[in-house]
């Protein structure tokens, strides 16, 4: 193993990484030196992010010197190693604003949040604290009745803005943390939705057959053929298109809703090309309260579950590109979804996401919500724009199939992929037709193209082993203490890394309630979903440890 080139790779990327927080930092000078008290009345946190910083520079130069005698030669294996040390070292380095302003206390609720954030996973620690008419904190009391019912006692995580005369409680939960630091939140989602990685490919082209596993690594789906022969080219390409689907939502978000303003619409665009699904308000999109901002937003969401492939291809003109089976089925799933969930809901109790009753679901408002968060879970996004938890739990369920289904390859979204399930049914219908027919030859196909064996089988390795870590999670988020119900809802969450989740982790709380354990366990999963198992599980393997011989 060439460890000093692994090191080496990493002390560049930490380099690079690093000049990131210099855009919040001059976000967070502006806040506190230019902006109005209206404009930001919240802690600041500029020397919070010079920290960050200057912490992250020193690491850098940490690596950079271990590994300055490399040879410059990254194979696969050490390839490997880089994917996963880069997915596991950042969100360490992205956690240091929350720890140097001390939003969070806790390293590892810290480091949760960075890891959602780069993972687009969405769902945050971030809770305002609770307090009783003394002024003095108390923990915040959750139950939730289901199959076993649990009640949850824990501590808020966010101080509140309080009035500095009568220290009445003016903001609190998300809305009182610092706008550069919710800014950075976002631009986390924003990193992770393209690929920390991809980026970093596309600033440094020149790594060879290492760059293409790199590059691939984040590509998502069984395929992982970008649409140009040069990586670090199809790398600038997929920047490039990013880039501008995040500005033509920013000027929409506008145009829709002139009171949104520019840090709201930034964010989320963020939240949504991304996949991420951070939002810097306490009631997310219901915040805004605004039927045209959320058809908008759907519409958006359904593009970041697209295969960027087929978005690059209609914009050169290639509209016969359109005509492939995983499009017409992500399209279809969700329209289908859709119109059932709406149906289902029509004349349920609404309830707002502020705890607020508001009236039973009309068939207009059925089909507008239940769209938005059908589309949301499915593209793995994961905004919320009402309480969906209570909700009947037939539409429950469809988006919990919604979240396992995802997006297409290629996309934004996580999930298993719709193009692996289509596989899987051909793979069957293939199997079923020889039990009746053995002497026929028969090719399974996804439109005209033939797919080989092997991606036959990395799929159905991929679909086996997520099956199995749910299972598994699931298991052990129960043996921690977590209710049947919410770690089932948390596993989907964590491994699809979509940022809905059920009863104690519902839209209407946070993962505040999570202990230790299971922060620890959350953040791995996360990662292992964002990087789709394979990777990771392969460094467990003793066998990659070994010297070839």
């Amino acid at each position: 193993m060439a460890y000093k080139d692994i090191f080496r790779i990493l002390g560049i990327y930490l380099f690079g990484f690093s000049l990131l927080f210099l855009l919040p930092l001059t976000l967070a000078f502006y806040y506190q030196f230019f902006a109005s008290a209206e404009d930001h009345f919240q802690p600041h946190t500029t020397y919070a992010f010079f920290l960050s910083l200057v912490t992250s520079l020193a690491a850098s130069a940490i690596f950079f010197m271990i590994g300055r005698n490399s040879k410059g030669h990254l194979f696969k294996k050490e390839a490997i190693v880089v994917v996963v040390a880069m997915w596991f070292i950042t969100p360490a380095i992205s956690a240091l604003p929350f720890l140097y302003s001390h939003t969070l206390s806790n390293p590892l609720q810290a480091y949760f949040e960075a890891a959602s954030g780069l993972s687009t996973t969405g769902i945050t620690i971030l809770e305002a604290k609770a307090f009783n008419n003394e002024g003095k904190e108390i923990p915040i009391e959750r139950e939730v009745r289901g199959v076993i019912d649990t009640k949850y006692t824990y501590w808020g995580t966010v101080e509140p803005i309080r009035d500095p005369k009568t220290k009445a409680i003016l903001h609190q939960g998300i809305e009182a943390v610092s706008k550069a630091l919710l800014f950075w939140r976002g631009f986390l989602n924003w990193m992770g939705g393209l690929g920390i990685i991809v980026l970093f490919v596309a600033i440094l082209p020149n790594l060879g057959m290492s760059g293409k596993f790199l590059f691939q690594s984040e590509m998502t789906g069984p395929w992982k053929d970008p649409h140009s022969p040069r990586i670090g080219q199809a790398a600038v390409q997929l920047l490039s298109l990013y880039a501008g689907l995040t500005l033509l939502q920013f000027v929409a978000f506008i145009a829709i809703d002139f009171n949104m303003g520019w840090f709201d619409a930034i964010t989320t665009a963020f939240a949504t090309v991304s996949g991420g699904g951070f939002s810097v308000r306490n009631m997310g999109v219901g915040h805004y309260n605004s039927a045209g901002l959320d058809w908008t937003i759907i519409f958006f969401m359904v593009l970041s579950g697209t295969n960027f492939a087929v978005l690059y291809h209609v914009l050169k003109g290639k509209f016969y590109k359109l005509y492939q089976p995983e499009l017409l089925i992500y399209l279809l799933l969700l329209l289908c979804g859709s119109l059932l969930g709406a149906w289902l809901l029509v004349g349920s109790e609404k309830i707002l996401l502020n705890g607020v009753k508001d009236g039973i679901f009309s068939s207009s408002e059925a089909i507008r919500y239940a769209t938005f968060q059908l589309v949301s879970t499915q593209s793995s996004v994961g905004l919320n724009n009402i309480d969906y938890d209570s909700w009947p739990y037939a539409v429950q369920a469809m988006m919990m199939i919604a979240m396992f289904i995802g997006g297409m390859s290629g996309s934004t979204a996580s999930g298993a992929k719709v193009i692996r399930l289509y596989l899987l049914y051909q793979v069957i219908i293939h199997k079923l037709k020889s039990l009746f027919r053995s002497d026929a030859v028969r090719r399974i196909k996804i439109g005209s193209q033939e797919v080989d064996a092997g991606t036959i089988n990395t799929a159905l390795t991929y679909l086996l082993v997520m099956v199995l870590v749910a299972a598994i999670a699931v298991f052990v988020y129960i043996l921690s203490g977590v209710d049947p119900e919410t770690s089932f809802g948390l596993v989907g969450c964590m491994i699809n890394n979509v940022g809905t989740a059920f009863r104690a982790a519902g839209p209407t709380s946070s993962c505040a309630f999570l202990s230790n354990f299971d922060l620890v366990l959350s953040s791995f999963l996360m990662i292992m979903g964002r990087l789709e198992f394979l990777v990771v599980l392969a460094l467990l393997m003793p066998t990659f440890w070994k010297q070839s011989s």
